[in-house]
C-alpha cells in the first residue's frame, strides 16, 4: 500500500512529464486503429461491394453492335451486358454521364433514397449532387427531359467517378454520373453503346478472339487498367499502411521517453530503494512498483486510445466513403486491429522496462543507501578536447554535450520523426502539384482530345493527328497493360524530355518513367507488345526514357505504329487540338478536356491543404512533447549545478543559454537529417501505394515548404523552452548551499 501511494504521489509530482509520455501513447493508438480498422473496414466494404453488385472484369466496344449475346456468353462462358451511355450538357462545362440501370453486370447501390421506380426517375452518385447542391426529390433537366431525383447511388465501375478510366484526378464540379431506366436511353439519340463482361477460367482470350473474327473490337479496357475501379485500392492501402508504421514510430518514442523518466526517478531515489531493501522489501516487490509506472502509463494510454479510434472510426469511414462514392454496407471492429493496439504500448514497454530496473537492482544496497556511489567519469571523446584553454562557458557546453551523448542521440532521433510527419503532408501536396502543374502540363500541349472509333484519313479541320491502342508488354514473365501512340515526328501537341531536360522528337521509340519504372526497362532494351484490340504482336526497341509520370505510355513514329499494326498508311484515330473541333458524333469514341484535369487538382487540393495543417500540428505536438521532457529532464538532472551558477551570479538568461541553448543546433541537425530521411522513406511509400496504378507519384519538395517546416520545428523548440522556464526559476540558490552542507 505504501509503495501504491508514493506511485501516484510521484506520477502527481512529475504530472508534465509523465503527462506528455501519456499523451503520446493515446496519439499513437488512436492514429493505429482507427486508420487501420478504417482501412481495413474500406477494403472489407469495396470486396462485398464488388461481389454483390458484380464489377466487371473488362469493358470494350466493337466496330458493330453485337447480335446474339447469349450464344456467345453459352459459348465462352462469360456474362456480357450491354450497356447504354450518353453524356450529357448538366450546366456550362459541366457533364452528367447517364447510363442504363444495369441487370446482371455493374449494379447499383442505393446510398441515400429510392430505387427507379419509373422513366421519370434518375438516381445521382452523391458527390455530384453535393457539389451542385442537389437534393432528392428534385427535378433536373437533362436532353428536353424532366427527370425526378429519387436517390443516390454507387456503381462498381464508376466508384472513383473519372470522365476517362486512365485519368487519375476526379472532379465533381465538372463530372458526375447518373443511372436511368434502360428504355429511357435507348430512345435519345447520340447514345453509345458498351459492354462489361465477367469472366470465368480462361474465357478472356476466348472472348476476345471470337470478337474479332465477325467483328472488330475498337476499344478493350481491363479492370485493372480502369482507374474508375482499381485507383481506390491504393489510396486505401496508403491509408492503412500510414496507420501500421506511424503509431510504431510514435510508441517507440514513447517508450524511450518513459524509459529515460523512470532511469532518472531512479537515480534519484538510490537511497529510497536501499532503505526499502533494509526495511525488507523484496526485490520483486520493488520490480513491480517500477514496472506499474510503464504499465499504468501504457494499459490507460492504450484503453484511452483505442476508445478515441474507436469514436474516430465511423466518422472516417463515412469521409472516405464520401470522397469514393462508397456505400458502407457494414463496420466490422477488426478485433485483431483492437487487440494490437491495447496490448502494444504494453509489450513494447514492460520487457525494456524491467530490464532497466533489473539492471539497477544489481547495485548492492549498502551502495544504494550511499547514493550509488557514482563517479563522474571522463570520457575518451571529452580527452580528445584540448578545453583547458577554452572559455569557461564554452567549456562547460562541451563537457555537457560530450557527457549527456545518449540524450543528444534521442533528441536527434525524435527531431528527426516529427521532421518526417511535418514533411510527410507538405512533400505529398509538392509532388502532386508538380505531376498535375509542372509535369502534366509541360508534357500535354492542346486542350481537346477526341478519339475517334475507326482509323481516319482525311485530314482534319484543325489540329495534330497520332493513332493509339493498347498493348500488353511482357517483360521476364512480368505483364503490364501500356498505351502505345504513334505520333508525327514534329508532333508539338505532346512534348516529351529525358533526365537532362532535352527535347525528344518522335522519330524513336520512347518510353515514360512511370512505366520505366514500373517494369525495369532502361533505353536500349527490346521488349514484346500484343495489341489489346487485334492480338497482333510485335517486337520494338527502347531508345529513350521521358520525363513523364502518367499513365504507362509509349510513343513512336506514327508510320511505324501503322505499319506494325496493319493501319491504312496515314491514318489515324486521335486529334489533339487547342480548340473546340465539330466532329460528327457518330465517330467520336471519347473525348477529352486536359483543363478537367487542372480543375480537378485543384478540388483535390482543397481537402488535401487541410490534411497538412492537421499532420503538420500533431508533428509540432509530438515535437514539442519530446524537446520539453527532455529539457525537464535536463534541468532537473543539473538543479544542483542551476542552484550552484546562480549563486555564483550567472544570470537565468545566460544558465538558459549553457544549459540548454546548445540543443538548438542538435534540433538543426535533426531537422536537415530527417529531409533525406522524409523524401527516401516517402519514394518507397509512394512506390507500395502504386504499384497497381499506372501512374508514378514522383517525390518533390520546395524550398518553401522546407522553410515552413523549418519555422515550426524551431517555433517547437522555443515553446517548449518556455514551458520549462518556470521549472529553472524555481530552482533557488538555497538548493545549493544546503546540499554542500549535507
Amino acid at each position: 500500500m505504501p509503495l501504491r501511494k508514493k506511485l501516484f504521489r510521484t506520477m502527481l509530482e512529475k504530472k508534465a512529464q509523465f503527462f506528455s509520455a501519456w499523451l503520446l501513447i493515446v496519439i499513437s493508438s488512436v492514429v493505429f486503429y482507427s486508420f487501420t480498422a478504417a482501412g481495413a473496414n474500406l477494403i472489407d466494404n469495396l470486396h462485398l461491394f464488388y461481389q454483390e453488385n458484380k464489377v466487371e472484369d473488362a469493358q470494350f466496344i466493337t466496330q458493330e453492335p453485337l447480335s446474339d449475346i447469349d450464344k456467345m456468353e453459352e459459348k465462352t462462358g462469360t456474362e456480357i451486358e450491354e450497356r447504354y451511355v450518353s453524356d450529357v450538357p448538366y450546366e456550362s462545362d459541366v457533364t452528367l454521364r447517364v447510363l442504363d440501370a444495369a441487370e446482371d453486370v455493374n449494379l447499383y447501390s442505393i446510398v441515400e433514397g429510392d430505387r427507379l421506380s419509373s422513366d421519370q426517375d434518375i438516381l445521382v452518385d452523391k458527390g455530384f449532387a453535393g457539389a451542385h447542391e442537389l437534393s432528392i426529390g428534385e427535378n433536373v433537366q437533362l436532353n428536353g427531359k424532366t427527370f425526378h431525383v429519387s436517390g443516390f447511388m454507387a456503381i462498381p465501375d464508376y466508384i472513383y467517378p473519372l470522365k476517362e478510366e486512365s485519368g487519375f484526378l476526379k472532379n465533381p464540379n465538372a463530372f458526375g454520373v447518373a443511372v436511368v431506366n434502360q428504355d429511357v436511353l435507348e430512345n435519345w439519340e447520340g447514345h453509345l453503346v458498351y459492354y462489361s463482361v465477367r469472366f470465368s477460367g480462361e474465357s478472356r482470350d476466348e472472348l476476345k478472339s471470337l470478337l474479332n473474327q465477325s467483328n472488330q473490337i475498337i476499344k478493350w479496357t481491363d479492370k485493372k487498367d480502369n482507374n474508375r475501379i482499381s485507383f481506390i485500392k491504393g489510396d486505401i492501402a496508403g491509408v492503412k499502411k500510414m496507420g501500421e508504421f506511424l503509431p510504431i514510430g510514435i510508441l517507440l518514442i514513447s517508450m524511450v521517453i518513459i524509459l529515460i523518466l523512470l532511469w532518472r526517478l531512479m537515480k534519484k531515489e538510490y537511497v529510497q530503494i536501499g532503505t526499502l531493501y533494509a526495511l525488507g522489501y523484496r526485490k520483486g516487490e520493488i520490480i513491480r512498483h517500477y514496472l506499474s509506472y510503464a504499465g499504468l502509463l501504457a494499459v490507460s494510454g492504450s484503453l484511452i486510445g483505442t476508445l478515441l479510434g474507436w469514436a474516430l472510426l465511423h466518422p472516417l469511414l463515412s469521409t472516405f466513403a464520401t470522397y469514393y462514392n462508397l456505400p458502407v454496407l457494414e463496420v466490422n471492429p477488426h478485433w485483431s486491429y483492437l487487440l494490437i493496439s491495447l496490448l502494444l504500448p504494453l509489450v513494447l514497454f514492460i520487457p525494456l522496462t524491467y530490464y532497466l530496473v533489473k539492471r539497477i537492482l544489481k547495485i548492492p544496497p549498502v551502495s544504494l543507501i550511499k547514493g550509488g556511489e557514482l563517479k563522474v567519469r571522463v570520457g575518451r571523446l571529452e580527452r580528445l578536447f584540448k578545453l583547458k584553454k577554452l572559455p569557461f562557458k564554452r567549456k562547460f557546453v562541451i563537457r555537457e554535450m560530450v557527457r549527456n551523448l545518449p540524450r543528444i542521440l534521442f533528441l536527434l532521433t525524435g527531431v528527426v520523426f516529427a521532421t518526417v510527419l511535418l514533411l510527410f503532408g507538405f512533400v505529398t501536396k509538392n509532388s502532386m502539384e508538380y505531376l498535375v502543374t509542372d509535369n502534366f502540363q509541360q508534357v500535354y500541349n492542346y486542350e481537346y482530345s477526341y478519339l475517334f472509333n475507326a482509323p481516319q484519313t482525311s485530314p482534319p479541320e484543325s489540329g495534330q493527328i497520332g493513332s493509339t491502342a493498347p498493348f500488353t508488354i511482357n517483360v521476364d514473365k512480368d505483364e503490364e497493360i501500356a498505351t502505345i501512340t504513334g505520333l508525327k515526328p514534329k508532333n508539338s501537341a505532346i512534348q516529351l524530355k529525358d533526365s537532362k531536360g532535352n527535347q525528344l522528337d518522335f522519330t524513336s521509340v520512347i518510353m515514360n518513367k512511370s512505366l520505366s519504372d514500373k517494369m525495369g526497362i532502361e533505353e536500349g532494351d527490346s521488349i514484346e507488345v500484343t495489341n489489346e484490340l487485334s492480338g497482333r504482336s510485335f517486337d520494338i526497341t527502347v531508345d529513350h526514357i521521358a520525363e513523364s509520370y502518367l499513365g504507362n505510355m509509349i510513343y513512336m513514329p506514327l508510320k511505324e505504329f501503322n505499319h506494325l499494326n496493319g493501319y491504312p498508311d496515314g491514318s489515324y484515330t486521335e486529334v489533339y487540338s487547342n480548340k473546340e473541333l465539330t466532329l460528327p458524333k457518330e465517330n467520336v469514341l471519347a473525348t477529352t478536356k486536359s483543363s478537367d484535369t487542372i480543375s480537378g487538382f485543384k478540388e483535390m487540393i482543397k481537402p488535401l491543404n487541410y490534411g497538412v495543417a492537421a499532420i503538420a500540428f500533431i508533428a509540432a505536438v509530438i515535437a514539442v512533447i519530446i524537446i520539453y521532457i527532455l529539457v525537464s529532464l535536463l534541468i532537473e538532472e543539473n538543479s544542483f549545478k542551476i542552484s550552484l551558477m546562480k549563486v555564483i551570479g550567472y544570470r537565468e538568461k545566460s544558465i538558459m543559454k549553457m544549459m540548454i541553448g546548445y540543443n538548438r543546433w542538435f534540433i538543426i541537425l535533426g531537422f536537415l537529417i530527417g529531409i533525406p530521411v522524409t523524401l527516401l522513406s516517402i519514394s518507397s511509400f509512394m512506390n507500395s501505394i502504386t504499384a497497381e496504378m499506372n501512374v508514378t507519384i514522383p517525390v518533390q519538395l520546395d524550398w518553401m515548404s522546407v522553410l515552413i517546416c523549418f519555422v515550426i520545428m524551431m517555433a517547437s523548440y522555443y515553446v517548449s523552452l518556455w514551458l520549462n522556464h518556470r521549472k529553472l526559476k524555481e530552482i533557488s540558490m538555497t538548493e545549493a548551499i544546503n546540499r554542500s552542507t549535507e
